[in-house]
C-alpha cells in the first residue's frame, strides 16, 4: 500500500507537470494566433494595388495556416489541461495512470502543432516583406529573419544537448516495482534505432528520405522525452485494465 501511495504521488507530480506545460503552450498559441489573424484581416490595407496576386494569395494561405495551427494547439492544450485532471481525480481506479499517459501523448502532438505554427509565422512574415518592401529594405529584413531563425535553431540545439532525454529510457510512476516502461517497449524503440542504423550502413540514395524521417522522428522524441510508440503502449496497457 505504501508503495502504491508513493507511486500515486509521483503520478500526481507528472500530471501537474503536463498541465503546466499545456497552459504555457495554450497561452503562447493564443498570442500567435491573434498575430496571424490580425495579419490576415489587415492584409488588404497593407498591400499595394500593383503587387503580385500570387504572392498575396501565398501570404494569405500561409498566414491562415499559421492561425489554424496555433488555434489547434490552443484548443488541444486547453482541453487537455481541463479534462486530464478531471479524469485523474474523478475517474475510477486506475484513472490517474490513464490520464498521465494520455496527457503525455497529447502533449507530444500539441507541442509539434505549436512548433509548426511558429514556423508558418516565420514564413508568413518573410512573404509579407517580399510583397510590401522595396528591394533594399526587403534584403535587410530578410537577413534579420534568417538570423533570428538561425539563432532560434541554435537555442533549440543547445537546449537539446542539455536536457536530452532518450524516449526509450524515460521512466514514470507507473505501477511497477521498478517504475520502468517495460521490456517490450524498450525493444520496440531499439528496433527503430536498428532500422536507422541498417539504412545508414547501406546508404542507398533511394532510402535517403526514410533515413531523414527516422532521424527527425528520434530527434523530436528525444527533445521532449516522449515517444509515440512508448506512451501509446503504456496507455493501452493501463486502458485495458
Amino acid at each position: 500500500m505504501g508503495l502504491k501511495v508513493s507511486l500515486l504521488e509521483i503520478r500526481e507530480r507528472e500530471l501537474s507537470l503536463y498541465v503546466k506545460c499545456f497552459r504555457n503552450i495554450g497561452t503562447m498559441a493564443g498570442v500567435f494566433a491573434g498575430f496571424a489573424l490580425q495579419g490576415a484581416c489587415l492584409s488588404s490595407y497593407f498591400f499595394p494595388p500593383d503587387s503580385s496576386e500570387g504572392m498575396r494569395m501565398l501570404y494569405l494561405v500561409t498566414t491562415t495556416i499559421a492561425m489554424d495551427l496555433n488555434v489547434a494547439a490552443l484548443f488541444a492544450a486547453t482541453s487537455c489541461a481541463a479534462l486530464g485532471p478531471g479524469l485523474a481525480l474523478r475517474g475510477p481506479d486506475g484513472s490517474m495512470e490513464r490520464a498521465v499517459e494520455a496527457l503525455a501523448l497529447e502533449y507530444r502532438l500539441t507541442f509539434l502543432t505549436f512548433c509548426l505554427g511558429i514556423s508558418a509565422l516565420y514564413i508568413s512574415a518573410a512573404i509579407f516583406i517580399i510583397v510590401l518592401m522595396n528591394w533594399l529594405v526587403m534584403t535587410v529584413l530578410l537577413v534579420i529573419i534568417l538570423i533570428s531563425m538561425r539563432y532560434t535553431l541554435f537555442v533549440c540545439a543547445r537546449i537539446y544537448k542539455k536536457f536530452r532525454l532518450p524516449a526509450d529510457l524515460a521512466v514514470g510512476g507507473n505501477f511497477h516495482d521498478d517504475g520502468s516502461i517495460g521490456t517490450s517497449v524498450s525493444r520496440a524503440m531499439g528496433r527503430r534505432a536498428e532500422r536507422l542504423e541498417q539504412l545508414s550502413q547501406r546508404a542507398w540514395l533511394s532510402e535517403w528520405p526514410r533515413r531523414q524521417w527516422l532521424e527527425l522522428h528520434i530527434l523530436f522524441d528525444d527533445f521532449i522525452g516522449i515517444s509515440a510508440d512508448v506512451y501509446e503502449k503504456r496507455y493501452q496497457s493501463v486502458a485495458q485494465r
